[in-house]
């Protein structure tokens, strides 16, 4: 033990035995070996340190924990200042580095560099390196091995603790906080992962110094999954924020709300019971509630945004230079424009508002939305365009249980499959069906018995199941996997949350029905049944497409040509079913020759999709068989079976009506071309024969012919008399006619119907579209 002055004035490093040595002198009592230890590294060699921490916690009975920062913390303030024999320098970045918990190097070294030249001596900026090798052989830095992240440098808890009591009441250091949370979380705002030890710090450093923008900047950077990364430390920052800084900073609102839902929701405060807490308060519809008005105002008036009202004179501008644009307030206004239908502009606002976006991870987010938006305004290349540009940083920073990366890849299949885009689909759909931390909830090997109410496994599920549910139906109606569609229908049917996308559930029951009913009444019951799954949000023109599209197809397979008609006049001129609709429809009503010419005329047009040709020459293929050109429906059926195979959907041939499609099956069972569609739908099929018979059984209660009865007004007029339930004598008098008159015309009426009495000629007119 040194006896010199400078003994009395500093507290140099010792080896562990002149440490021991040190103690035992001080008179501090027994002390067992290991905790001898323990003392050693968390007090950095300090002999008269650890006495002070001993006689405090004997003082005060409490055992000595030099791993527990309350510990530590309480301790520090009871121990005399530590002096370290340092440089002012070398003390100050201590001080800097024990504001975190254990670090890598990389980190180290970005958080010395940014403290300024004034309070390191210059040391810091010039020689970072040099000052973490001098302070790792000082004791302060300590080399600890994570199995998960490797080498990582720490200042012992104890040390930390007095280092961080010791320079808390000067001015330089604050500044030191502010400058190293300051490159911290520009670092977390353009990286593309977080490290989650340093994300803890960050937080509780913004939080106890009261750096309240820079608390907001973190929670930009690293959104909802900063409760999946440091969930106690999330939890601690953001809860019971004071009502000032939640009114002046929208996000810390946002995510102040949800820490404390969070919270109170929990029995206990660990981990994992926090993280299964986020994900059932970010469940289907819950964070809607929390995208208040206000957030949308503090996006415009922060911002330069506008817009946050749905109000038809509503508008926006660009943002405005040099001002911050906050995600959750352009999130909250792009969900508002959605929700009126203004797709397009949600869209333009957001490519508009994350460019001027700091936070990569924000930007990410919002340029989902953006493609979302741009889905539902029926432009698919640029969606998809967008989400390729952030599917690979998503893929680089993604964590577990965060919807961002599995809400990309949903969409991406959605989108991919709903525009013809089938190697993508299928890509991204069986990426999602892998077992990794990339899935859906209750996306098991076998749809059929994935529970429909299995707990999310991300937050903000409603982003990625429907969509990636949509998308398995869609690709599995396309293979002719029945079972799979029903299933993938099943688990949609019970989805809480499905705002507009709920307009696939009956193009998805209704193309099921088409293929599998069995009686006519399974057909007449679905497009009735199928408006039961309507959900909230204005329908964009190409969702209301959907709809019609669906019951069109519906009521050509029944027959009832006049209602298809209605239903095909309300597409958009945008929407190339009305061509096939139309065609499939001549075909139905016996105008072969019709069908023929129609569809050689838009054959080649190019506002028709390769599915939509595979249509059109699978029809005209029938029509041609129908007129006895044997040899142009072979020609055309197998071009039909090869484009079919080029899109991957075998809805062209299937949606045919059964007995043409036998008939050109059985003219083309020796071509090449159905080794070629087994091959493409192999995952259904494992044999030309299988994919043929399922071809030959499906859709067998759709009408081939429906010899319609032609009605003028007069007749037409006479039904809806029929209908109201009126006598003879009624009708008569309705007419101003003769009874005689009116029974003679209601003769002539029911043998054009074929049909002897007033209710079969009624069933007849409504089951032709005559009368709802």
């Amino acid at each position: 033990m040194s006896s010199s002055v400078e003994g009395e004035t500093r507290d140099p490093r010792r080896s562990l035995g002149d440490f021991i040595v040190e103690l035992q002198a001080a008179e501090t009592g027994t002390v067992d070996s290991e905790l001898l230890r323990r003392l050693w590294l968390g007090c950095a060699g300090r002999a008269r340190f650890a006495a002070a921490v001993l006689r405090a916690a004997a003082d005060a009975g409490v055992s000595v924990e030099t791993e527990s920062t309350t510990f530590a913390d309480w301790v520090a303030e009871l121990c005399p200042p530590l002096i370290l024999a340092l440089g002012t320098g070398d003390a100050m970045a201590a001080a800097a580095l024990a504001q975190l918990s254990a670090m890598s190097e990389t980190t180290a070294l970005r958080a010395l560099t940014a403290v300024s030249d004034d309070l390191l001596g210059g040391a810091g900026i010039h020689d970072p390196e040099g000052v973490i090798d001098r302070l790792e052989s000082n004791g302060i830095l300590l080399r600890v091995d994570d199995s998960q992240r490797g080498s990582l440098l720490q200042v012992p808890t104890l040390t930390a603790a007095k280092l961080r009591h010791d320079f808390s009441g000067l001015r330089g250091p604050g500044q030191v906080v502010v400058s190293v949370l300051d490159v911290l979380i520009d670092h977390m705002e353009s990286a593309g992962t977080i490290d989650s030890d340093l994300l803890g710090d960050v937080l509780l450093l913004a939080r106890h110094g009261g750096h309240w923008s820079l608390l907001q900047r973190v929670t930009e950077a690293v959104g909802i999954p900063m409760f999946l990364l440091a969930p106690r430390a999330t939890c601690s920052a953001l809860r019971l924020l004071p009502p000032t800084v939640r009114a002046a900073e929208p996000s810390l609102e946002f995510f102040g709300t949800l820490a404390e839902d969070i919270v109170s929701t929990v029995t206990e405060t660990s981990e994992a019971e926090i993280r299964a807490a986020v994900l059932k308060r970010t469940g289907p519809g819950l964070l809607r509630s929390r995208m208040r008005g206000d957030h949308a105002e503090a996006v415009r008036t922060r911002g330069g945004l506008t817009g946050s009202a749905p109000s038809a004179d509503a508008s926006y501008d660009s943002p405005q230079e040099s001002r911050p644009v906050y995600s959750i307030g352009t999130i909250s206004t792009m969900i508002r424009l959605a929700d009126a239908g203004r797709h397009g502009e949600a869209a333009e606002l957001g490519i508009l508002a994350s460019a001027e976006m700091r936070s990569a991870r924000a930007r990410s987010v919002v340029r989902l939305l953006t493609a979302i938006a741009l889905h539902h305004a029926a432009e698919p290349r640029r969606a998809l365009s967008v989400l390729n540009e952030i599917e690979g940083p998503a893929r680089a920073g993604h964590v577990d249980g965060d919807f961002l990366l599995p809400s990309i890849i949903a969409w991406t299949a959605l989108i991919a499959a709903v525009s013809g885009d089938h190697e993508r689909a299928d890509a991204h759909l069986a990426e999602s069906d892998a077992p990794s931390g990339i899935s859906r909830a209750g996306s098991e090997a076998d749809p059929a018995a994935a529970p429909s109410d299995a707990p999310p496994t991300v937050i903000i599920d409603e982003l990625v199941t429907p969509p990636l549910r949509i998308a398995s139906a869609l690709r599995a109606l396309d293979r002719l996997d029945l079972e799979r569609a029903e299933a993938e229908f099943g688990a949609l049917s019970a989805y809480p949350e499905m705002r507009t996308l709920w307009v696939y559930l009956p193009l998805i029951a209704r193309t099921l029905a088409v293929l599998s009913a069995e009686a006519e009444s399974g057909l007449l019951f679905v497009n009735d049944d199928a408006e039961r799954f309507q959900d909230s949000g204005v329908l964009s023109d190409a969702e209301k497409d959907l709809i019609a599209l669906g019951r069109s197809t519906v009521f050509i397979a029944l027959g009832q040509l006049r209602w298809a008609e209605i239903d095909r006049d309300r597409l958009s001129p945008a929407c190339d079913g009305r061509i096939v609709l139309d065609v499939r429809s001549k075909l139905v009503a016996g105008r072969n020759d019709e069908a023929i010419s129609c569809a050689d005329t838009w054959f080649y047009h190019h506002s028709l999709s390769p599915r939509s040709r595979a249509e059109l020459v699978a029809i005209r293929a029938a029509a041609k068989l129908r007129t006895g050109d044997e040899a142009g429906a072979q020609s055309d059926f197998r071009m039909a079976v090869s484009l079919s195979t080029w899109v991957s959907s075998l809805l062209p041939l299937a949606l045919l009506p059964l007995p043409d499609r036998s008939r050109l099956i059985d003219l083309t069972t020796d071509s090449p071309v159905w080794a070629e569609a087994a091959n493409e739908f192999s995952a259904t099929f494992d044999s030309p024969a299988k994919l043929v018979e399922r071809l030959r059984s499906i859709g067998p209660v759709s009408v081939d012919i429906a010899e319609t009865p032609q009605l003028n007004a007069g007749e037409a007029q006479l039904i809806d008399l029929l209908a109201r339930g009126l006598s003879v004598a009624e009708i008569a008098e309705e007419l101003n006619q003769v009874t005689g008159t009116v029974k003679n015309r209601l003769s002539a009426l029911y043998r054009k119907f074929g049909v002897s009495n007033r209710a079969d000629v009624l069933i007849r007119a409504r089951s032709f579209g005559y009368l709802a």
